[in-house]
């Protein structure tokens, strides 16, 4: 980082970040005033926390050697999480950030999903902290639109066991990854097969179901909504991440970005859910890279008022810092539509 560009984001920690409702940093917790502050009388759409903002907290060196993560998330998930931040206590992070919906990962409870008991009790724990489960964001090993007919079965009963844990939890949708092998199309017509499965099944108990933009196929827009198109499931949408178009796998070099306007446009008619990525922030609290007052425009255009989820990826700032930054954005963005 340059100087020119250290002096810029210490200013703008230090100016932004004490301005209410961020006064946090600077401030003890007080559960009167977060609520007098930070909750609008009329909210075009709530705010949500992503547990994924705090994953270098909640694993530490747990992802380090993303061979053995993998592996141990099979075998012993206990062991991936290292971080100094127990992956229940996002709970308190969002009350203490003033926000009542947090967004879970599957990574951060793996060896938990089988588990009633400690599922009600970390839901318990979330009702405790005046906070809900929005969104269970399943990152599995499994591909749903695997070539093998027999992997696509297990992906399929894989994803319904995450489903029925998301009951247990109180989330609102289930977040599915459309993963698989062999040519776009292929994987598209696999994929959709296997999400019309988990659509119905997910339907049946009373849960959504949602895809992300988020690596491979998916995060090419035009792909996932005719994925969507081909799923034809009234109980399937879309959880939109406002920073995650591409095209290519994740370690495509170079990489080659969708155009995230087109990307917007494509898939807001049919968005359950927003993750609202950031990274940089300019001096005056707007994200450097993404055009939120104009994404948020075309989602109010097609009557979304759902959670929106805060999730920091960026490196100028702490975790909490960029999450803080983040929430005063989308605060803004509620004002500006109440």
């Amino acid at each position: 980082m340059n100087r020119r560009h250290f002096t810029k984001q210490a200013a703008l920690a230090t100016g932004l970040l004490a301005l209410p409702p961020l006064s946090y940093l600077n401030a003890k917790n007080t559960n009167s005033t977060l609520k007098t502050k930070t909750q609008p009388k009329l909210e075009p759409f709530k705010i949500s926390l992503s547990q994924w903002a705090f994953e270098s907290e909640i694993f530490g060196k747990g992802r380090e050697n993303y061979r053995w993560f993998k592996k141990m998330l099979e075998q012993d998930p206990e062991a991936v999480l290292q971080g100094s931040m127990h992956t229940t206590d996002i709970v308190i992070k969002a009350q203490e950030l003033g926000v009542h919906g947090v967004d879970l990962v599957t990574s951060m409870i793996y060896a938990y999903r089988d588990n009633p008991a400690w599922l009600r009790a970390f839901k318990q724990k979330a009702n405790d902290h005046e906070v809900e489960f929005i969104c269970l964001m399943a990152d599995t090993a499994t591909k749903i639109g695997a070539s093998n007919s027999l992997a696509r079965v297990k992906a399929v009963d894989d994803h319904k066991r995450w489903i029925e844990a998301a009951l247990e939890l109180g989330c609102h949708h289930v977040r599915v990854n459309p993963f698989g092998d062999g040519t776009y199309l292929e994987q598209m017509k696999r994929c959709a097969e296997s999400l019309y499965v988990l659509s119905e099944f997910a339907s049946n108990v009373g849960m959504q179901l949602t895809v992300e933009n988020h690596g491979h196929p998916s995060s090419n827009a035009a792909w996932l909504n005719m994925l969507i198109e081909m799923t034809n499931h009234t109980n399937f949408g879309v959880f939109l991440d406002f920073g995650n178009f591409f095209m290519g796998g994740f370690n495509a070099k170079p990489r080659r970005w969708y155009d995230l306007k087109q990307g917007i446009l494509d898939l807001s008619p049919m968005t359950v859910g927003v993750s609202a990525k950031t990274r940089q922030f300019l001096a005056n609290g707007d994200e450097a890279t993404i055009d939120y007052d104009w994404n948020m425009e075309q989602l109010k255009q097609q009557g979304f008022n759902g959670w929106v989820s805060a999730e920091y990826a960026g490196k100028d700032f702490t975790n909490t810092q960029g999450a803080l930054l983040t929430i005063n954005k989308l605060r803004q963005l509620q004002q500006k539509y109440s």
